[in-house]
């Protein structure tokens, strides 16, 4: 019962989060320069063909009835239409894009993950011998290199010197993304990359701890093979701060999205974000950073659950077997 009172009090509280940062949103990004009416005509409208558009997009309506109708439309699944792209619902376009940047973030996932948990176990279990400052050193390293210096060295390497790759991740015309799965490796890369540093220091912070505790110094004594002691009493331990730093990082990921979707060109949901802040096109912009905030949220939900059911010190806090 623990956990079902738990994890319905955090649903609670993701829904009023959704909804306060539905309010942000909107309101930042009413803040923006420029004008809507002027992106679609272009420079040489007049203004009465301006005055006229802006009635029409309902754009003079004060700024709690243009949320209300948003807002309204959202709790229904309707996104609304793009202003930039007259006429063209924003449902049609956002989830085929967030389809793409899910694979390319799934694929990035399937890299960091088990190379950033090794490492950081290896770094661990040799705390301050060479193999553990060498990872050490790399994993700082990447934690300050920005996404797209990476996305440029890679480019270089492997698309300009070794010519075994393609330079962008351009989907061709009436081509899906699943015959041109060779576009994700590096973007997929270039986050590997940023995200490999936060992990496996993490890893190997915590497998220290874990290292050196009673039990495990226990096992030790038993005569039990160091290996059997790493994998079955001290790695699942230390497991659970990294697949909460995992957890965390998933909102991050997406946001990151937008930086090397623009570089490569992939067709995702950051490009797309990136070309909705060029054009002002503002319900996408909202459509998209909402989105970016609920996977943030719901990642957060789901690790904090996970936690809670696999720290057995939660469990006995609150008396539950």
């Amino acid at each position: 019962m623990f956990f079902i009172r738990r994890f319905i009090v955090r649903l609670g509280s993701m829904v009023a989060t959704l909804a306060v940062m539905s309010f942000l949103i909107f309101f930042l990004v009413e803040l923006m320069p420029g004008d809507v009416a002027q992106m679609v005509l272009g420079q040489n409208s007049t203004p009465e063909g301006l005055a006229s558009l802006r009635e029409s997009m309902g754009l003079n309506d004060p700024f709690l009835v243009r949320y209300w109708r948003w807002f309204s439309g959202l709790l229904q699944g309707d996104l609304g239409e793009s202003l930039y792209m007259r006429g063209v619902a924003i449902n049609s376009i956002l989830w085929r894009k967030v389809g793409h940047s899910l694979v390319l973030a799934i694929t990035a996932l399937l890299f960091y993950v088990p190379l950033s948990i090794f490492f950081g176990v290896v770094a661990g279990v040799r705390a301050g011998k060479l193999s553990d400052q060498i990872i050490s050193f790399f994993g700082l390293a990447t934690m300050a290199l920005p996404e797209f210096v990476s996305g440029v060295l890679f480019i270089t390497l492997f698309s300009v010197k070794l010519k075994i790759l393609p330079i962008t991740s351009v989907i061709p015309i009436g081509e899906s993304l699943w015959g041109n799965l060779n576009i994700l490796i590096l973007p997929a890369l270039s986050i590997t990359i940023v995200m490999f540093g936060y992990v496996s220091r993490m890893q190997r912070s915590s497998m220290i701890q874990v290292m050196d505790s009673d039990y495990v110094r226990a096992a030790t004594l038993k005569g039990l093979p160091r290996r059997y002691v790493i994998f079955r009493h001290a790695l699942k331990n230390a497991l659970l701060p990294t697949i909460t730093i995992i957890g965390m990082n998933m909102g991050w990921l997406f946001g990151g999205l937008i930086v090397v979707e623009t570089l490569f060109g992939f067709p995702g949901l950051g490009s797309l974000t990136m070309s909705a802040i060029k054009t002002r096109d503002v319900p996408l912009i909202e459509a998209c950073v909402l989105f970016i905030t609920f996977i943030f949220v719901v990642s957060t939900l789901i690790t904090d659950t996970l936690y809670g059911v696999l720290n057995p010190r939660v469990r006995l806090a609150k008396g539950v077997d």
